[in-house]
Parts: C-alpha cells; sequence; structure tokens
C-alpha cells in the first residue's frame, strides 16, 4: 500500500482491543458503507452533517443514508459519479449522456438535472448549502475551465494566466469562495499547477511550501483552505492556507520521504478538524487526521478488525463524522466505510 494520489494535478485538461487513545480521548465505531451491484466496494466522497454519504460504486452515483445505498442514475448514459452532498441533501457530479459527452448534474428530491451544454464537457465538484456549485467544463481541443453555477446561470472563473491556461473549481463554501487549481507560469519559468482561490471575483495563487505545484481541495466557512503542496525536496506535504499564510500540517511520525509523496489533506469541517492521508514508517497510506495542533493515524482509534487497514479518510462532517476508505493497490478496488465518534462512556459525540 506504498502509494499516494495526486487528484487533480493537471486541471481537467485534464468490541475488540483499542489502540492508542488521542488527546480529547475520541474512538470511533465502523459502518461498512457496502455498495451497489452486490459489491462490497464504493469510492465515497462527502458526507453532510445529517450523515449522509455520496460518492460512486459500481459506475453509478449513489446516496447513503442509514445503511442504505441508493442508485441516483444517470443522465441517460452507462456512468455517474457524486462528488458532494450539502446539508439540503443537493448533490453535485457528473454523468454521461445518451451522447456519450460528461455532463455535470444537480441531483435533488429524485431527479438528475443535467448541468451541461451540447458540445461540451463538463464536471460538477462542490456545491454550497445555498445550493451554489462549481466544476470546470470545457470544449472541443479547448483547456478546462472553472465555472460557477448559481442561480440558473453558469459563470467562467477564470485562471491565473495566460488567459485559457486551465483551471477547475473544486470546492465553495457558504459565503460563496471558491478553490481550486489553476495552470500558470512560475517567476523562475515553466509551467505550474497552483492552488488558488477566488474571492470576491478575482482568483489568488496561495504559493507552495517551497515546490513548484499545488492543489486546494476544500475550505470551511472559516475561510481555512487545505489541500497538498510540493516541498523543497519534491516530495508533498498536505497544508492549511488562511488569511495569506499556508501552514505545514506535516506527515505521521517517521514518515519516509518520498518525491511526489507524503500527506494529503482532503477535508475540513466547521471546528477546523482535517482529514486525508499520510505515508508512514514503511511508505504505506494511512488515513489520518490533524485536530489540535497533532497528526494521528485513523486506524489507532478504531476496533482492531481482522484485515481492516484505512488507507485514506475523504470526508468529515460538523458532527466529527469521517468517511474512509480501504485500498489495497493503487489500482485496486475501492471498499468505503463511516466512522462514527464514541466517547469512552460509550456516548456519540453530538
Amino acid at each position: 500500500m506504498g502509494y499516494f494520489r495526486k487528484e487533480f494535478l493537471a486541471p481537467f485538461i485534464l468490541l475488540c482491543t483499542f489502540g492508542p487513545i488521542a488527546d480529547a480521548q475520541t474512538t470511533y465505531t465502523i459502518t461498512n458503507l457496502g455498495g451497489l451491484s452486490d459489491t462490497q466496494f464504493a469510492n465515497a466522497t462527502s458526507i453532510n452533517d445529517s450523515g449522509q454519504i455520496v460518492g460512486k460504486s459500481a459506475n453509478h452515483a449513489f446516496l447513503w443514508e442509514n445503511g442504505v445505498m441508493t442508485d441516483l442514475g444517470t443522465l441517460g448514459g452507462n456512468l455517474s459519479a457524486a462528488n458532494a452532498i450539502n446539508n439540503r441533501g443537493q448533490v453535485a457530479g457528473e454523468s454521461s449522456t445518451a451522447s456519450g459527452e460528461m455532463h455535470g448534474f444537480l441531483w435533488e428530491h429524485g431527479t438528475m438535472k443535467d448541468l451541461g451544454t451540447l458540445g461540451e464537457t463538463s464536471c460538477a465538484y462542490g456545491i454550497n448549502n445555498r445550493g451554489e456549485i462549481v466544476g470546470a467544463s470545457f470544449g472541443k481541443n479547448v483547456r478546462g475551465g472553472a465555472v460557477l453555477w448559481k442561480n440558473g446561470e453558469r459563470r467562467s472563473l477564470g485562471d491565473l494566466g495566460p488567459s485559457g491556461s486551465g483551471s477547475t473549481a473544486i470546492a465553495i463554501n457558504d459565503k460563496g469562495e471558491v478553490v481550486g487549481v489553476s495552470s500558470g507560469f512560475a517567476t523562475n519559468g515553466g509551467g505550474v499547477v497552483r492552488a488558488v482561490i477566488w474571492q470576491r471575483g478575482a482568483i489568488q495563487d496561495i504559493g507552495t511550501l517551497g515546490g513548484r505545484n499545488s492543489t486546494a481541495y476544500a475550505l470551511n466557512t472559516r475561510s481555512e483552505v487545505l489541500g497538498w503542496a510540493e516541498t523543497g525536496d519534491q516530495s508533498t506535504n498536505a497544508f492549511l492556507w488562511q488569511d495569506g499564510v499556508m501552514r505545514n500540517l506535516g506527515m505521521l511520525p517517521g514518515s519516509l520521504i518520498r518525491m511526489g509523496s507524503g500527506s494529503l489533506a482532503i477535508a475540513v469541517n466547521g471546528h477546523g478538524q482535517v482529514v486525508g492521508s499520510s505515508l508512514n514508517s514503511t511508505g504505506e497510506s494511512r488515513a489520518v487526521i490533524w485536530e489540535n495542533g497533532k497528526i494521528t493515524d485513523l486506524n489507532d482509534l478504531v476496533p482492531r478488525t481482522a484485515g481492516l487497514v484505512f488507507t485514506r479518510a475523504s470526508a468529515i462532517n460538523d458532527r466529527g463524522q469521517i468517511v474512509v476508505e480501504q485500498q489495497t493497490t493503487a489500482d485496486g478496488p475501492t471498499s468505503s466505510f463511516l466512522l462514527t465518534p464514541r466517547t469512552l462512556d460509550g456516548r456519540d459525540r453530538d
């Protein structure tokens, strides 16, 4: 399991013995999400504060709720994936159409709405509690550009330039701030891929940790932005950026340092808890949580279950519920699980 995935590197071009207890003495119960079509495989991508989870299983978008996984269907084609869900239960994602094009969609009240345009490829990656959606769209032989769907209209968010260099919007908070990635050019020459934030109509490069490239995955209403960034030795570390300052979140103690690998911050909740992945001392990927200035392997906070090793955490809600996955090889099938906080007296945390 010594692997590490750099999603969005090119923007759309693109009852058992417990392990060590964290300082806050939080441990977790485990729920297997299962899968569609009688499989046990699913890629879960997002969770809202009600505990509804979305993602992809058997090549279809799904909604998981109270132990039941529902197929959300497609826009007429064979493929779909759900990328985000808000607290109203609205789902954003992408699907193939009857003509074979991939289009972004909004699913709500049992209906999937096509957000795309004939002749273009698009995807919806993020949605806030106001129903504003972000993603990317591009035409034939044209690099992708970040877009915002709001009040029934779609508008371009732009890129770092030169104009048309390519960008993808990945997440949006309830203040309308958007984060993602854009191509651009380094001051010392050459193309780079940079984490960016769009605020008040302007795009800003939020930098790196001493390397050339970075990507922003998520942000909360405190405008805390997170993702990964290259360091001077070309490894990658998770970061948290706020008010113009990028902070290195680091890796698990004793982690192996490898070019292009390290740690990755994927999701953050309103309390500032961050989840993602980190290589460990043997070079294997592990699901982790950063809180109170400390990184913890989530495998140390759950009952020991034979054969179960969580390799990445992909989502967290304001109740502290975490979505994690197990994947034995970089290209192998993924199983997803829900971790629910439980204090030592057995009560679920509010």
